[in-house]
C-alpha cells in the first residue's frame, strides 16, 4: 500500500466518527426495534412475575456501661489490655453487642422458635406465592438429622379439604395420600399436618423443608447489622425478605432473643451468689437444728426447768464477752468459707455481699468484671487469643490478692478470738463455782446463738441478692420496632425497564459492532478510500430484477439513473474518442462485472449508440447465458479460423436493436495464447470502424492474466467491487495494478450498494436523490 493509504489509515484510526457508527447502526433499525420490544416485554414479565423483596428496619439502643468498662482496665495490666483491645478492634460495649447480634446462635434460636425451616406456598399457574401467617394448614417437621437436604413437597387437597395427596422428587414419602393428624414417614424426617382454622383458597399447595443449619445459612446474608454513627450507641438492623410480616417477626424475635441473652448474662453474678448463699443456709440450718436438739436433750437429761433464771447473773456478767465472741466466730466462718471458695478457682463470679472488708470488695469487683469481660469475648474468639490469655493472667493476680487479703483477715480474726478467749478464761475463773450443768448449758447456748446469727445473716443476704437480681434490666432497648418499607426495593420498575431498554439497544448494537469489527468485506465507501487511492467512477445500487437487464419501460428507475450518471462519467473520461473501448474486470467471480457490462451497454443503447458487448471471459463465460443467447459460435471460433472478418461471429441482441454481442464461443484449452494472437489486434481494428462503444467483459484479474493481456486494446479499465461481497484485501491488487502502472486508466465501480441510513458515509448517498419521480413511476406501474 502506498504512502497515501498509510497516511489515510493512520488518520482514520486516530479519529473515531460516532456519526458514522450511528448511521451504520440505523441501517438495522428494524433489528433494534424488535430487540427493544422483546427486551421490554421480558422486563415487564420479570416485573410482573418476580417475587418482591422488602427491607425491614429496626433500631436498638445499647446502654454503654462506662464504669464497668473503666474498671476492667483499672487493675494491674490495664494499659496492656487497652492496647490489645485497640489491636483487635474492641472499641466499646456497642461493638461487642453488635458482634453478639451477628452470631449464628441467635439466628438459630429464631429459626427454631418461628419454624422458619418449613415454608408454605400457594401454587399458581405461573408462580407460587409464599404464605406466612395465613396458611390453612400447619406442618410439624421433625428431621432425622441436622444435615437434611432441602425438599419441595407438592400437596393437592380434595374438594372437602379433608384429605390430600403428596408428591416430591426430592424425598421419599411412605404414603402418597393422607389426612390431617396422620404421621407421615419420609426419608427426610417425620411430618404431621394439622388445620389452622384459616380458610382454603384452592387445592394446590406446596411446602419447602430444610435443615435448621441451611435455613440459618440462607438467612445470614439477608441480615445487616451496623452502627450508623461511630459516636452513637444505636445499632441498626435491616432484613431483606419477600414477606413483610415475616421479616418483621424475624427481626422482633431476634431482638427478643438478644435481649433475653443480655439479661441472662447480667443475672449470672446474682445467680452465683444466690446458689452460694442457699448452700450455706442449708448447712447452717442443719447445724442449728443439731444444736437445738442437743439443748433439748441436755434439759431433759438434767431435769432443768428454768436454767435461764439460774444463769441470769452469769449471762449478764458475760454478755459483752458473748457478743464479741459471737461476732468474731461469724466473721471467722465467713472468711474461711470465702477463702475456700476463692482457692477452688471455679472461674465463677464471687459474691461480695458476705464480706464487708472494703479492700476485699474492691478486689472481688475487679475479679467479677474480668470474668464477665472474658465470657463476653469468648463468644467471638478462642481461648488461645492473646486478649483471653492476658485476662486469665490478670485473674490469677487478682485471685492471689484476694487469697492474701482473706488470709490476713483470718489471721486478724484469730488474734481477736484469742484475745476474747483469754478474757473468757478470766471470767471462767470468776464463775468456776457455777455448777457444771449450767456451764455446759451456757456453752450450748453460745454455740446456738452463733449459728443462729449466721443463719439470719445469710437469709438477709439471700433476700438482698434476690432483690438485686429482680432489679436487673437489659443493657439494650428497642427504640424503633421492626417495620417493613411500604414499597419493595426489588424489583425496581424504573431500573428493570431501563435495563430492558439498554439491553434492547446494547444487544443488537454489540452484535453489529462485533460483526463490523470482524467484517473482512467492503461495506462502506471508507473501506475503499482507506485502502486505496484509486478513484471511484460509479456506484451501482442493489437490484432485485432476476434477469439483471434494464428494460426500456424501466428507463426512469433509480438504477437506470445511476447507470446514466455512470455513462456521463465515462463520457468525461473517453473525451472525443469515436469508439471508446471499456474493459471490465474484478478480483473474483460473483462481483457483478457481467451485470454492469450488460446494463452499461443498455444505457449506451438507450442514447442511440451502437454498442458491442464482447464476452472475453473464455474460461467461465456468463454473458451469453445472461442474455439468453447461444454460445456455440464466437471469439474462439474466429481466433482459430482462417477468416479475416469478425462480422460473421457477431450476433444481434434481441432485447435491443443497438446492442450486438460477440460471445466467447467454445472454451479453449489455451485462453491466454488465443488472446495474444495477432488476429486480436486486427479484430479490434475492424470493430472500431463498426461500433460507437465497445464493452469488454474480461475474466477476474485476481485469478488469471487474461484481463492484463486485453488491457492494451482498451481505453478505460473498470475494476468491479461489490459491497458486502468483495474482500478488503482485494484492493491490494488494485494498488499493485495502479502503482506499477500495469493497467493504465484504472477506475473502481462499486456494485450492489444497498440503501440505508449510512449512505451518507457509504455508497449512493446522492444517487436517486431528486429522481423520486422515476421510483414513484415504478411503484405505480407495479401496483397496476
Amino acid at each position: 500500500m502506498n504512502n497515501y493509504n498509510k497516511r489515510k489509515t493512520s488518520e482514520d484510526e486516530d479519529v473515531f466518527d460516532i456519526q458514522k457508527l450511528i448511521a451504520r447502526l440505523l441501517d438495522h433499525w428494524l433489528l433494534f426495534a424488535i430487540s427493544l420490544v422483546v427486551c421490554l416485554v421480558l422486563s415487564v414479565a420479570f416485573i410482573w412475575y418476580a417475587t418482591p423483596q422488602y427491607n425491614v428496619h429496626a433500631q436498638v439502643l445499647v446502654k454503654d456501661d462506662q464504669n464497668s468498662s473503666n474498671s476492667a482496665f483499672s487493675f494491674v495490666g490495664g494499659s496492656q489490655m487497652q492496647q490489645l483491645g485497640s489491636l483487635f478492634g474492641i472499641k466499646s460495649n456497642v461493638n461487642d453487642e453488635l458482634g453478639i447480634l451477628e452470631t449464628r446462635d441467635l439466628l438459630e434460636q429464631v429459626v427454631k422458635d418461628l419454624s422458619l425451616n418449613v415454608v408454605y406456598y400457594n401454587k399458581g399457574v405461573v408462580k407460587s406465592v409464599e404464605m406466612y401467617g395465613n396458611s390453612p394448614f400447619k406442618a410439624v417437621f421433625i428431621p432425622l438429622n441436622d444435615s437434611t437436604q432441602a425438599a419441595l413437597i407438592d400437596i393437592v387437597f380434595d374438594s372437602k379439604h379433608s384429605s390430600f395427596s403428596l408428591s416430591s422428587s426430592d424425598i421419599i414419602i411412605n404414603s402418597a395420600k393422607a389426612k390431617f393428624g396422620d404421621t407421615l414417614i419420609t426419608s427426610a424426617g417425620i411430618l404431621v399436618f394439622t388445620k389452622t382454622g384459616l380458610p382454603f383458597s384452592g387445592e394446590n399447595y406446596a411446602i419447602s423443608l430444610n435443615s435448621i443449619d441451611a435455613t440459618v445459612t440462607n438467612l445470614q446474608p439477608a441480615l445487616t447489622v451496623n452502627i450508623p454513627d461511630d459516636q452513637s450507641n444505636i445499632i441498626s438492623l435491616t432484613l431483606n425478605n419477600n414477606v413483610p410480616r415475616k421479616g418483621e417477626d424475624i427481626l422482633q424475635k431476634l431482638i427478643d432473643v438478644y435481649v433475653q441473652r443480655n439479661l441472662n448474662e447480667k443475672n449470672k453474678i446474682s445467680d452465683s451468689t444466690l446458689a452460694f448463699i442457699k448452700d450455706r443456709v442449708a448447712i447452717v440450718a442443719a447445724d442449728l437444728n443439731n444444736i437445738e436438739a442437743g439443748i433439748q436433750g441436755f434439759k431433759q437429761k438434767n431435769k432443768l426447768a428454768d436454767i435461764d433464771e439460774q444463769a441470769k447473773a452469769l449471762v449478764g456478767s458475760a454478755s459483752e464477752y458473748y457478743n464479741k465472741l459471737n461476732e468474731t466466730d461469724v466473721q471467722l466462718n465467713i472468711v474461711k468459707t470465702m477463702l475456700d471458695g476463692v482457692k477452688a478457682d471455679t472461674r465463677r463470679p464471687i459474691p461480695t455481699l458476705v464480706n464487708a472488708d472494703p479492700n476485699f470488695v474492691a478486689l472481688v469487683g475487679k475479679y467479677n468484671t474480668l470474668i464477665s469481660q472474658r465470657d463476653k469475648l469468648l463468644l467471638s474468639t478462642t481461648k488461645d487469643n492473646p486478649l483471653i490469655v492476658s485476662i486469665n493472667n490478670q485473674l490469677e493476680v487478682v485471685r492471689g490478692d484476694m487469697i492474701q487479703n482473706l488470709e490476713n483477715q483470718l489471721h486478724a480474726l484469730q488474734v481477736t478470738r484469742s484475745s476474747i478467749t483469754a478474757q473468757n478464761a478470766q471470767i471462767s475463773n470468776v464463775i468456776s463455782e457455777v455448777p457444771a450443768q449450767e456451764r455446759q448449758y451456757v456453752d450450748l447456748s453460745r454455740e446456738r446463738d452463733v449459728k443462729q446469727a449466721l443463719y439470719l445473716f445469710l437469709l438477709q443476704q439471700e433476700e438482698t441478692t434476690a432483690i438485686t437480681k429482680a432489679s436487673n434490666i437489659p443493657s439494650a432497648s428497642i427504640i424503633a420496632v421492626p417495620k417493613s418499607e411500604f414499597k419493595p426495593y426489588f424489583p425496581s420498575k424504573i431500573l428493570i425497564l431501563a435495563i430492558g431498554v439498554l439491553a434492547g439497544i446494547a444487544l443488537p448494537g454489540g452484535f453489529l459492532i462485533f460483526k463490523y469489527t470482524l467484517n473482512k468485506t467492503i461495506d462502506s465507501k471508507d473501506d475503499i478510500t482507506t485502502n486505496t487511492n484509486c478513484p471511484i467512477l460509479a456506484e451501482i445500487g442493489h437490484s432485485d430484477d432476476v434477469s439483471g437487464v434494464l428494460k426500456q419501460e424501466y428507463s426512469r428507475s433509480v438504477l437506470a439513473e445511476q447507470f446514466r450518471i455512470f455513462r456521463a462519467n465515462m463520457d468525461f473520461l473517453v473525451g472525443g474518442k469515436t469508439c471508446p473501448k471499456i474493459l471490465l474486470t474484478s478480483t473474483m467471480t460473483g462481483e457483478g462485472k457481467t451485470f454492469i457490462s450488460v446494463n452499461l451497454a443498455q444505457i449506451y443503447a438507450f442514447s442511440g449508440k451502437k454498442v458491442l458487448l464482447m464476452e472475453m471471459d473464455l474460461r467461465k463465460p456468463k454473458l451469453s447465458a445472461m442474455l439468453n443467447m447461444s454460445n456455440d459460435n464466437g471469439f474462439t471460433n474466429y481466433a482459430i479460423s482462417h477468416s479475416s472478418s469478425i462480422h460473421n461471429f457477431i450476433k444481434e441482441y434481441a432485447g435491443s436493436e443497438n446492442i450486438f454481442v460477440l460471445s466467447s464461443g467454445p472454451i479453449p484449452p489455451n485462453p491466454a495464447e488465443l488472446l495474444m494472437s495477432p488476429k486480436v489486434s486486427e479484430m479490434f481494428d475492424q470493430l472500431e470502424q463498426e461500433f460507437d462503444v465497445i464493452i469488454i467483459d474480461s475474466p477476474p484479474i485476481g485469478a488469471v492474466a487474461d484481463a492484463q493481456i486485453l488491457s492494451k486494446h482498451s481505453d478505460v479499465h473498470l475494476y468491479i467491487v461489490r459491497q458486502g461481497y468483495s474482500y478488503k484485501r482485494s484492493l491490494e491488487i488494485v494498488n499493485d495494478l495502479k502503482e506499477n502502472n500495469k493497467i493504465p486508466n484504472l477506475y473502481l465501480v462499486v456494485n450492489d450498494v444497498k440503501q440505508g441510513a449510512s449512505y451518507r458515509y457509504g455508497y449512493g448517498y446522492g444517487y436517486g436523490y431528486g429522481y423520486g419521480y422515476g421510483y414513484n413511476e415504478n411503484k405505480k406501474r407495479s401496483k397496476s
